[in-house]
């Protein structure tokens, strides 16, 4: 940077308790512009006012946007029309910075000499053993793949919805597939999991990192958690209900109009999570979220099975909602209370050591919190879960959506104490499960006599039925592969 003599000399406008801090600004040309860069200042803009006490009556430092500083102004001198960065907003980016700086010497140590790609190589490698150190080492390098991350989370969708097509068919003839069928097995074991990985790390830094326009290339067919929640399985949907907590307020129409038309078990359970999300991180839209979720179910799921599914479904978020707002510690005390029994069934072939432990109420409350979002529990038609998964999911939601991303992730230590050897057979039951899933969806259902195609459809509209919600039926089935 240089000595700036006219900034030192400058000084002694500053009062005593903020000269550290400008002293520390100086010295540190990157944090400069890394603020400037966060706070949004108008790319037009030349110049900047850092406040580093009050926002309209200072002090001052006034610097360029390339992080070169200008001159100090003291308590009560005025930044004319200069835009003003406040000291709320310098601590807060001044912290991240610093945590950025902590992870990227973290990942600059996971890499060693491999570099920064097999780094990112792990996200995929790893599967369902990612480990909380390497997620915090590879969450350095969000703000500079951020775009690739989204990118890499539908691809990743697209190739097990492809895979499931040459997949599935083998697997309604037997619950067996032959060796040759072990390295397409381990391929979707690990894409499964790095779709979880990957839509946790796209939407780390919420909107600031997101390329403007990027949500409406979702289309009005998804949402931001769809391909996560549509593979049917906790951990996956966990991710998805903590991504679409993390972009907030921007994603709440597309949630409530997805929940109003929701006609699968799917489609259901995507759109309430997202939506009891969305409330659970954002108080000012709580309210909102949950009118929403007392919604009736569309027309013409009524008195069909798939309409008392997506009954129960609906009722089982309302009540989880209720209870965290009458009672919040209990919902949290049903979560705790899950984890910490999965860990003493998990541990309890395990040698005597630091994660061998005896009574629930020993397992530390992190440890807990995290088992179940690293298990796979199937929510999908057909398995013997269903019921209690969903219930799971909807129990951990609140913790999911107000979780520091790295929670999500259990620490490198209690990974090697639990490993498991991987096998051909996980993949299996994760493929079984959705077929399951498919063939029970297809399978004639008792349906009461519906209204005449060429009548009025009972939703209202003044259409007639076959041009209104028996269309949008044919196109959910349509759609089966896309939507569930």
């Amino acid at each position: 940077m240089g000595h700036a003599h006219h900034f030192l000399s400058r000084l002694d406008r500053v009062s005593l308790p903020h000269v550290e801090l400008a002293l520390s600004l100086y010295r540190d040309e990157s944090l400069l512009r890394y603020i400037v860069d966060r706070a949004r200042v108008p790319e037009s803009v030349e110049r900047v006012a850092l406040s580093l006490d009050h926002p309209e009556e200072g002090p001052f430092l006034i610097v360029t946007r390339g992080g070169r500083f200008v001159t100090c102004l003291g308590a009560g001198m005025k930044v004319s029309n200069l835009p003003v960065v406040t000291r709320g907003q310098i601590d807060a980016i001044s912290a991240k910075a610093e945590e950025l700086r902590e992870r990227l010497e973290s990942a600059k140590a996971l890499a060693g000499g491999k570099g920064v790609n097999a780094l990112l190589r792990r996200i995929y490698d790893a599967a369902d053993e990612l480990s909380r150190e390497e997620f915090l080492a590879i969450s350095a390098l969000q703000p500079l793949y951020a775009l690739e991350f989204f990118k890499l989370y539908f691809s990743a969708a697209t190739d097990l919805n492809e895979a499931r097509k040459i997949l599935l068919p083998t697997l309604r003839k037997t619950d067996k597939l032959r060796s040759p069928y072990e390295d397409a097995l381990r391929a979707y074991w690990q894409t499964f999991w790095a779709l979880g990985h990957l839509i946790v790390l796209a939407t780390l830094d919420g909107q600031e990192t997101l390329p403007p326009g990027l949500l409406d290339l979702l289309g009005d067919r998804t949402t931001l958690s769809w391909p996560a929640t549509r593979q049917g399985f906790v951990a996956l949907a966990l991710r998805g209900a903590w991504a679409t907590a993390r972009i907030g307020k921007p994603l709440l129409g597309r949630y409530k109009r997805h929940y109003q038309e929701a006609l699968s078990l799917l489609q259901n359970v995507d759109s309430g999570v997202g939506l009891f999300a969305l409330g659970m991180r954002h108080t000012r839209l709580r309210a909102e979220v949950e009118k929403t979720l007392g919604a009736d179910i569309p027309a013409l799921l009524k008195g069909t099975v798939d309409g008392d599914i997506a009954l129960g479904v609906r009722g089982m978020v309302r009540r989880v909602a209720q209870i965290d707002r009458e009672s919040p510690e209990a919902v949290d005390a049903m979560h705790r209370d899950l984890g910490a029994q999965l860990w003493l069934r998990a541990a309890a072939h395990m040698p005597p050591g630091p994660y061998r432990f005896e009574r629930a109420e020993d397992v530390p409350a992190d440890l807990a919190y995290a088992l179940p979002a690293n298990t796979q529990f199937s929510y999908l038609y057909g398995t013997k879960t269903t019921s209690d998964a969903l219930l799971w999911l909807f129990t951990m939601v609140p913790w999911a959506a107000r979780a520091a991303p790295e929670e999500l992730y259990l620490p490198r230590a209690v990974l090697r104490a639990f490993h498991v050897p991987w096998r051909p057979q996980l993949a299996l039951d994760v493929l079984c499960a959705m077929r399951d899933h498919k063939d029970a969806r297809k399978r004639p259902v008792a349906r009461p006599e519906g209204p005449a195609r060429k009548g009025p459809c009972p939703c209202g509209s003044g259409k007639k039925y076959k041009r209104c919600c028996e269309e949008k039926e044919e196109e959910a089935e349509a759609e089966t592969d896309i939507t569930g």
